[in-house]
């Protein structure tokens, strides 16, 4: 067993490489499962990473992995385990609240750029049709729209998808209904929402948002649905 694990640290570390040989061919159910585990670790080692303020330091990271193997570790599993408890719970999610205000506070000294009573921040870029805008959470509207991170990578987009999106505001983040309601069908806006109107301190699961992260998202109206004439 042992072996298999310094084998798995042995690959970890390839993956730090800027490329990367060896086969994907799975020949039988041991291959399957090797293959499975080691996907679903990379995919939990992605989230984790994808959810801290600091960047990873991932020489000391594999080194961590073989010391734990190697029963030689500079740091006893209690403290460890409290240490991390306390930085994934209080300090990282600290950082992340100084950091997406700090973001926000740029942003809102920007030209164009409103504020609500909520803290969301928002741009029209396009009017629309005043007469025809949302105004119930039950309100359903069709979209095409681009979400990202405070940092600019893109974690949901319907023009990737090359088709519209129809949503109730009443089944979205707090951030999105608001803002859907400040723009008349066929406009567009671009909003920039603070975390408790967002994904709040705990994220997304998948971690591509991660805690008390400020995002942004454009947004074009292509259409509104009242309440009333969903019910006909």
């Amino acid at each position: 067993m042992k072996k298999i694990l310094t084998i798995a640290v042995a690959a970890l570390a390839v993956v730090s490489m800027t490329s990367c040989g060896g086969s994907r061919a799975m020949k039988n159910d041991v291959d399957t499962l090797s293959y499975a585990l080691g996907t679903d670790f990379g995919m939990s080692l992605k989230r984790l990473v994808n959810s801290l303020e600091d960047e990873m330091n991932m020489d000391l990271f594999y080194q961590g992995v073989e010391d734990a193997l190697n029963e030689d570790v500079a740091i006893e599993q209690q403290e460890a385990f409290a240490f991390l408890r306390n930085y994934m719970n209080v300090v990282n999610p600290q950082k992340a609240l100084a950091n997406s205000n700090a973001y926000l506070a740029e942003i809102e000294k920007q030209e164009g750029v409103q504020k609500t009573e909520s803290g969301l921040l928002y741009q029209i870029v396009r009017e629309g049709n005043a007469e025809k805008k949302a105004t119930l959470d039950t309100d359903k509207v069709r979209v095409m729209y681009e979400g990202k991170t405070r940092e600019g990578k893109v974690f949901d987009s319907s023009y990737e998808r090359g088709d519209t999106a129809q949503f109730a505001l009443n089944q979205v983040i707090k951030g999105w209904s608001e803002g859907m309601k400040l723009v008349g069908e066929g406009g567009e806006i671009k909003l920039w929402i603070p975390a408790n109107l967002a994904y709040g301190v705990r994220g997304t699961r998948d971690g591509a948002i991660g805690p008390n992260n400020a995002i942004t998202f454009t947004v074009e109206l292509i259409e509104v649905i009242p309440t009333e004439t969903e019910a006909k």
